[in-house]
């Protein structure tokens, strides 16, 4: 099963910063499956720029901000601001 080891840290990530899509996602049925594929291609890149010679740390960086650590949606108080 190549890819789930970040599964549950998207699902954790999404949960906590990302409310409105979780919801969206969970809605649809769809929250596990996203959650799961992201993690997938995550690790496919992780482990491809590891085959070019970076530490998984250092791929890890660049990739999870892409495909799994997404930047916290604005809550509803900053939008009304």
């Amino acid at each position: 099963m190549l890819g789930m080891q970040y599964t549950g840290l998207a699902l954790r990530h999404w949960q906590e910063w990302l409310p409105k899509m979780t919801q969206e996602l969970r809605d649809q049925g769809q929250l596990n499956h996203a959650a799961q594929m992201a993690s997938k291609r995550a690790a496919e890149q992780v482990a491809k720029l590891m085959e070019q010679g970076m530490q998984q740390h250092e791929a890890e960086e660049m990739v999870l901000p892409q495909e799994i650590l997404f930047k916290p949606e604005e809550s509803d108080e900053d939008e009304q601001e």
